[in-house]
């Protein structure tokens, strides 16, 4: 008996709806249409959107398409993977398009307008294909085009192309769909947001969105490291590593951005970008460990489009795995920079015992262990000794002692590193306080030489020494 073939055609409709649920979120899934939107070098991208009728329809001024182009567009696997694409092209697999679409809706109208004024369009309905349970596409005519009704038509361009998503069947109400535009409002402007310094204008019905910077390059604190290469399978990897500055060196608006994107994991580690779409981010890839001393360390990596075959890009384009082959060479770089990060820290704890300054607390360091002690020698608790009797005396010497042995350090950590929270002082006294505080302990002083000594002291403090203006003020009014 001879061997025979068939040609076997998957079932429409169980093929699309079991796609459905491949893994796009809404914002994901946006993103994945406005990709397409800058493959067609588009400089203008809007994102109309109406809770009423339901619907989000993504416009763009980029190169528009034929009838012909369009639906090579909304067929499955429109390109191929093994094609070459332009150097420029933010696509995949030929697939983002659909299956972005029908994670969030289950109607599609792709509309699009030549620069010759040529119009086109097709529609995929879930509903339709369910029924017919065929690969049913539907051609519009150019009346079934001038009766599409959204707030902005993509005939006011030149050229462009404006994406439809409509029946949605998998957001319950009008609060939950206005909490996912605004999820995905946050996702544009990070992932898109060297695109938005650039050239590019994106808008949410109408509102231009803002680049976001989660390298703070504006800080004068940020110290960004020099570029490096990477050489993999005859291809050019750039990473360019970026040490953040510490929370209380942030701007408000820093810490603003920080707490808006709070859920989007905007930590310490790589920054992957493909064509300077940001990928993925705020992870280590088991490459290097996460930890408080790395915490300041983020690493920005540009791919081409060339390599996603060996970094396994998904098709949501939202994940990946960083090959084998370069990972030591990528390991070698993140260590310096990590270490760059611990010697920032390191700085920082070591310059308590280097500034000059009188601290609350002092800091010892032997045999790689660190602690604190209340320093003292600080002006106040060598009054409060002076004053005191010596069975006092020796209370306050263990309640001190207790202190310094007693600073909750796993508590700080923790509190310290929650996204949630921001570790502060109690409370900041005011001018007025500080002023009363200061001649309370004049008031201890017989003469004034040793009111005079106690002041210059108080300078030399971790707590007074940017209360100048009123040391000052007190030493006019003694010298009067």
């Amino acid at each position: 008996m001879e061997n025979k073939t068939i040609i076997l055609v998957p079932d429409a409709s169980n093929l699309i709806e079991s796609q459905r649920s491949i893994g796009y979120t809404f914002e994901t899934a946006v993103a994945d249409i406005i990709d397409n939107s800058i493959s067609a070098n588009a400089k203008y991208i809007d994102v109309l959107f109406e809770n009423e009728n339901r619907y989000v329809a993504i416009i763009d001024n980029g190169y528009g398409m034929s009838e012909e182009e369009l639906i090579s567009a909304m067929k499955y696997g429109s390109k191929s993977i093994l094609e070459e694409r332009h150097k420029n092209d933010l696509g995949r697999f030929g697939l983002g398009l659909k299956m972005a679409s029908f994670s969030q809706c289950r109607k599609l109208t792709v509309v699009s307008c030549e620069e010759n004024g040529e119009m086109s369009g097709a529609v995929w309905d879930l509903d339709i294909i369910s029924k017919t349970n065929d690969w049913t596409l539907k051609i519009l005519s150019r009346e079934d085009i001038s009766n599409i009704l959204i707030e902005k038509s993509v005939s006011n361009f030149e050229s462009g192309t404006v994406v439809i998503w409509e029946k949605f069947d998998k957001i319950s109400d009008k609060r939950q769909f206005d909490e996912l535009l605004s999820k995905t409002d946050l996702h544009v402007s990070l992932v898109f947001h060297r695109y938005l310094e650039k050239n590019l204008a994106i808008k949410f019905n109408g509102r231009q969105l803002l680049p976001v910077d989660p390298y703070f390059t504006k800080n004068k604190a940020t110290q960004p490291l020099e570029e490096e290469s990477i050489r993999f399978s005859d291809r050019r990897i750039t990473v360019k590593p970026y040490i953040i500055p510490y929370q209380n060196r942030l701007s408000q608006e820093e810490k603003r951005f920080l707490e808006k994107y709070y859920e989007f994991n905007i930590n310490q580690g790589l920054y992957i970008y493909r064509n300077r779409r940001l990928i993925t981010w705020g992870k280590w890839f088991n490459v290097a460990r996460s930890n408080e001393l790395s915490n300041l360390a983020k690493i920005r990596i540009d791919l081409p489009n060339s390599m996603d075959d060996s970094w396994e890009i998904d098709v949501k384009k939202s994940t990946l795995n960083i090959p084998v082959g370069i990972k030591t060479q990528l390991k070698e770089i993140i260590t310096r920079t990590i270490g760059k990060s611990e010697r920032v820290y390191k700085h920082r704890g070591n310059k308590r015992n280097n500034d000059g300054l009188i601290h609350i607390f002092d800091r010892f360091e032997k045999d790689k262990k660190v602690s604190y002690e209340i320093n003292q020698n600080n002006p106040i608790l060598r009054q409060l000794f002076e004053n005191i009797s010596d069975q006092d005396s020796r209370l306050l010497m263990i309640f001190i002692k207790q202190v310094s042995n007693n600073i909750p350090f796993d508590s700080i950590r923790y509190d310290m590193a929650s996204k949630d929270r921001e570790v502060e002082k109690v409370s900041s006294s005011t001018d007025d306080e500080v002023y009363e505080e200061i001649m309370t302990l004049m008031s201890f002083q017989s003469d004034i030489f040793s009111k005079q000594k106690l002041l210059q002291n108080l300078k030399n403090t971790e707590v007074y020494q940017n209360k100048k203006t009123i040391l000052e003020k007190i030493e006019g009014e003694l010298n009067d």
